[in-house]
C-alpha cells in the first residue's frame, strides 16, 4: 500500500514507518525530511518520516495532502493491528485458562457458531485441535437439540457426560445472546447411580414391570440433601437405590413402583429433607430402555416440590357449569382438569396420572359414572373415585370390589363438607 501511494510521487526516494515507544530521536527532524504524526484512536502510534532526496526541496500542498491521507490510512491500519493483536492475546490467555478447567467449555454466538472451546470439550466431542466444532453440535450428531433441551447426557469415550447449555435471554425468555455449553464428567458416585438405574431398567423391562426414577434437588449444596442421604436409604425397600447425582441433587431408583406409589412415598420423604428451595422430578418408564433418556427427562422436568406433590383431579360431568363450580371450590387446593365428554375423559386417563376422579353417577349421555370409574381403575388402579349424585342416598353406590374406596358427595354441594371429604380421602 505504501509503495503504491509513493509511486504517485516519484521524487520521494525513501519512506520509512517506525514506531518509537520511548523517545523520538532528535535527528528525525533534520532538514530535507517531512515528518507526520501517525495519530490513532486514543493514542499516538509514531511518526511517518519521508525523505525528499539528497538535495533539500520544498514539499508542496499536493505532497502534504497525499502524505496526510497516507498517514491516516497507516494509523487506521495500526489501530486495527493493535486491536487484533490485543484480542488475540486475550483469546490466547482465555484459551489457556479454559484448558485448565476440569470441565468442557464451549462458547457460541447468536448464529450458533463456535467462538471458543477448550481442549476437553474438543476431545469429548471428537474434534481435532483446530477443527470447527460447529458441525459437531448439530442435532444429527448429538442426538438432541441443546437449544430446546438445555440439560441432557452425552455418551462419549465409553463414559456418560452431563451437558448443560445457557443462553442469554430477554425478559420474555427468548434467546437473544451468545450461548455457553458446559460438559461435565460424571463422578464415581454418579456412575454407580447411573449403572444401578440402567441395570434395574433392563430388569424391569424384562419382567414387564414399571420403574420410577426420582431426582431431588436442593439449593443447599453439600449440607442439604447429601446429609440426609443415609436417612433416605434407611427407609428404602430391598432393591431400591439412592445415591448422589452431584452436590445439589440425589437420585432414587425405585423398581416395580408406579408413579402413584412414588408420589405417596415422596410426601413422607419431603419431611426428612431440607424444605428450602427443594425441587423434584418423578419419571416412570414407558417406552424407553435408556438410562440417559430417563435422566434427561428428570432434569428437564424439575419443579418446586410443592407443585409436584399437588393433587390432580379429573372432573367429569355432562353439565359444564357443574365442572366450573367444582373447579372454583377445589381449584384452590388441587390441580383440576375438566371434561364433559366420555371420549375425552378416557384420553386424559390414558395420557396422564390423576389422584381422583369426580363424576356424576347418572350422566345425561346414558352412561354411568360408576362404569367410568371402573374403566379409570383399570387404567390407573390408584385413582380415587368420587361420585356426585342427587337421587342416590347412602354412603355406598356399588359393591364392585375395585371401587371399594369410592366416596359419595350429595348435591347440592356444601362447600365445607365437599372440601373436607376430598381432604380426608386424598391426604
Amino acid at each position: 500500500m505504501l509503495e503504491s501511494a509513493l509511486g504517485k510521487a516519484a521524487f520521494f526516494e525513501t519512506a520509512r514507518i517506525q514506531l518509537f515507544p520511548d523517545s523520538t530521536p532528535a535527528n528525525l527532524f533534520s532538514e530535507g525530511n517531512l515528518v507526520l504524526p501517525l495519530s490513532g484512536q486514543g493514542e499516538m502510534h509514531g511518526m511517518l518520516a519521508v525523505a525528499g532526496g539528497t538535495e533539500p526541496r520544498a514539499f508542496g500542498p499536493e505532497d502534504i495532502h497525499l502524505l496526510s491521507a497516507l498517514g491516516s490510512v497507516i494509523a487506521a491500519a495500526l489501530d486495527h493491528a493493535l486491536r487484533h493483536g490485543e484480542i488475540q492475546r486475550n483469546l490466547d490467555i482465555l484459551t489457556f485458562i479454559l484448558n485448565l478447567a476440569p470441565v468442557g467449555l464451549v462458547a457460541l454466538d447468536t448464529e450458533r457458531r463456535v467462538l471458543v472451546a477448550n481442549d476437553l470439550a474438543r476431545r469429548w466431542l471428537g474434534a481435532g485441535k483446530n477443527e470447527d466444532l460447529t458441525n459437531r453440535l448439530t442435532p444429527e450428531v448429538l442426538g438432541v437439540q441443546w437449544w430446546s433441551q438445555s440439560k441432557f447426557h452425552l455418551r462419549t469415550e465409553g463414559r456418560l457426560v452431563y451437558v448443560e447449555s445457557c443462553t442469554v435471554c430477554d425478559t420474555a425468555g427468548n434467546g437473544i445472546g451468545p450461548t455457553a455449553i458446559v460438559l461435565t464428567d460424571m463422578s464415581a458416585e454418579q456412575m454407580r447411580l447411573f449403572d444401578g438405574l440402567q441395570r434395574e431398567l433392563y430388569r424391569c423391562r424384562w419382567l414387564e414391570t414399571e420403574l420410577s426414577f426420582v431426582l431431588l434437588e436442593s439449593t443447599q449444596a453439600g449440607r442439604g440433601l447429601l446429609q440426609r442421604l443415609p436417612d433416605l436409604r434407611a427407609v428404602l425397600k430391598p432393591g431400591e437405590i439412592a445415591g448422589p447425582y452431584d452436590a445439589f441433587r440425589i437420585g432414587l431408583v425405585l423398581p416395580e413402583t408406579n408413579r402413584a406409589q412414588v408420589m405417596a412415598r415422596l410426601r413422607s420423604w419431603v419431611e426428612m429433607v431440607p424444605p428450602e428451595g427443594l425441587r423434584a422430578a418423578v419419571v416412570s418408564t414407558s417406552d424407553t430402555t435408556s438410562a440417559e433418556h430417563l435422566l434427561s427427562q428428570a432434569l428437564a422436568g424439575m419443579k418446586p416440590v410443592e407443585d409436584l406433590l399437588r393433587r390432580v383431579l379429573l372432573l367429569h360431568d355432562d353439565y359444564p357449569a357443574v365442572n366450573d363450580m367444582l373447579e372454583m371450590v377445589l381449584g384452590r387446593h388441587y390441580d383440576v382438569v375438566k371434561s364433559s365428554n366420555l371420549g375425552d375423559s378416557m384420553k386424559l386417563l390414558r395420557s396422564r396420572p390423576f389422584d381422583g376422579l369426580v363424576t356424576e353417577v347418572d350422566l345425561r349421555s346414558g352412561e354411568s359414572g360408576v362404569n367410568l370409574a371402573l374403566l379409570a381403575k383399570q387404567l390407573q388402579p390408584s385413582i380415587r373415585p368420587f361420585f356426585t349424585t342427587v337421587t342416590h342416598a347412602g354412603k355406598s353406590l356399588t359393591s364392585a370390589p375395585e371401587l371399594s374406596d369410592h366416596v359419595v358427595i350429595r348435591k347440592p354441594f356444601d362447600v365445607r363438607q365437599l372440601e373436607q371429604a376430598m381432604r380426608e380421602a386424598l391426604n
